[in-house]
């Protein structure tokens, strides 16, 4: 193993106390000790693992307490037995009861353990058949506890998480509050319940190599746990944007995400530290339409702020169809976007705009009020060069919207009126191709 790696391992090492016993671990293998270089090694590895126990019981983990309470009562009474117990028992405490290593860890260990009891406790045979580690051997030991032990933070459901972040990164991952918060939420005990709001937080505001997809899907289960544990994400975002703030993490792009993904839940106002929230109205005052929509400032519903809410109307009033488009692909909330569309629709300037414009309210068909389509009649009846009405596409685009909307009396008298107007128009211009036969018999029919 080369120098660097062996100054690597050290420098990687969470725990400073920890750090002597691997300098003792990698003396012994530089000598060619490799047998001494186990057993320290694993001695290493259990009070390392201690150690992260004892955080996690500090930290209120009532099984991590349960757990050091009983081994300091074994320590204390001198009950060898209990302790050896303890030792016996530890990457299965660390696995199964705290999830603080993985499965594959664990196999991994297990070996390491397996090959310290063979060079502690040769028994009497042969000294030909002592068992004697190589090099290699006492390599790979070492770097598998660094990646598993050594190097890592004392978090627990460490195995639920990996398998949340893996989930989030396949394409099947389902778009579902319901489906996060039955297969990890629910199952999660309070400190792993931490850890996964934290990384969700994480994930949604400062994906990995920005990462759009991976935005999205953090910002659901986040969104879900908002709802069924209201305070206990407030108190984590609370403290997560706290710490970025106070170490200069939370910047310009990162407070445009973190406004646009949360900020249409009050918890995110009285979270945001003042400072930051000071520089955001400053950065949103002057940002460009183009920055908001790339760092995903129009993602969730209403702002609740009523000075920032004021402000993304404007910019909402901005937006070109090009940046239109990506708002509505990364959004959570179409609502928002209609009035902007329907103004697009009024000012479409040719057949192909228009036919474009007015599909983008398909997107938002179910959420259309009686008012909304009041508005896009006036649009259609207000744009200037006749361009919707006449487009080839328009009447099957208005079937397709009027099917996806959940009509009341009140939205169906305004869609009826929308029929007929252009039925009128049609007769009036003596042009058999826009009478709009089939939407008004569908409007008029339903």
């Amino acid at each position: 193993m080369a120098l660097k790696d062996l100054e690597q391992i050290q420098h990687d090492i969470d725990n400073k106390h920890i750090r002597p016993l691997i300098a003792e671990v990698i003396k012994c293998y530089e000598a060619g000790a490799y047998r001494a270089a186990i057993v320290s090694l694993w001695t290493a590895v259990v009070t390392d693992l201690t150690g992260k126990i004892r955080t996690l019981a500090e930290a209120g983990d009532g099984e991590a307490k349960s757990i050091i309470e009983n081994l300091d009562r074994a320590l204390n009474n001198q009950t060898v037995a209990k302790v050896q117990e303890y030792e016996r028992n530890i990457l299965k405490t660390a696995s199964k009861s705290l999830q603080i290593l993985l499965p594959r860890e664990i196999v991994e260990l297990e070996r390491l353990n397996e090959d310290r009891n063979l060079c502690a406790h040769p028994g009497f045979i042969n000294e030909s058949d002592l068992f004697v580690p190589d090099a290699e051997a006492v390599r790979a030991h070492l770097v598998t506890a660094s990646r598993a032990v050594f190097s890592q933070r004392p978090l627990a459901g460490k195995r639920l998480l990996s398998m949340l972040e893996e989930e989030m990164n396949r394409e099947s991952w389902p778009n579902d509050g319901d489906y996060f918060l039955e297969r990890f939420f629910h199952q999660a005990r309070k400190s792993a319940r931490r850890n996964m709001i934290i990384l969700l937080i994480k994930q949604s505001i400062r994906p990995p190599e920005g990462n759009k997809q991976i935005a999205r899907r953090a910002l659901g289960p986040a969104l879900a746990i908002i709802k069924e544990a209201p305070l206990e994400f407030e108190n984590n975002l609370s403290s997560t944007l706290k710490a970025w703030e106070e170490s200069g993490i939370l910047k310009d792009p990162q407070l445009i995400r973190a406004s646009g993904a949360y900020g249409g839940t009050p918890a995110f106002w009285r979270a945001l530290p003042e400072t930051a929230k000071s520089r955001l109205l400053k950065l949103l005052d002057h940002c460009k339409s183009e920055t908001l929509v790339n760092e995903g400032f129009f993602v969730c519903e209403t702002m609740v702020n009523n000075e920032v809410n004021e402000i993304r109307n404007i910019a909402l009033s901005e937006l070109t169809t090009e940046q239109l488009d990506i708002a509505l692909k990364d959004t959570i909330s179409h609502k928002m976007f209609i009035p902007t569309i329907i103004d697009h629709v009024k000012r479409s300037s040719t057949f192909r705009t228009a036919e474009n414009n007015l599909s983008r309210l398909e997107q938002c068909s179910e959420l259309l009020s009686p008012d909304n389509v009041a508005n896009l009649r006036n649009a259609i009846q207000e744009n200037k060069w006749n361009q919707v009405r006449r487009a080839g596409r328009s009447e099957a685009i208005l079937c397709s919207i009027f099917n996806g909307n959940a009509t009341n009396k009140e939205t169906r008298t305004e869609w009826r009126t929308l029929a007929e107007w252009l039925h009128s128009e049609g007769k009036r211009d003596e042009d058999d191709d826009y009478l709009y036969n089939d939407f008004l018999e569908l409007v008029t029919d339903s």
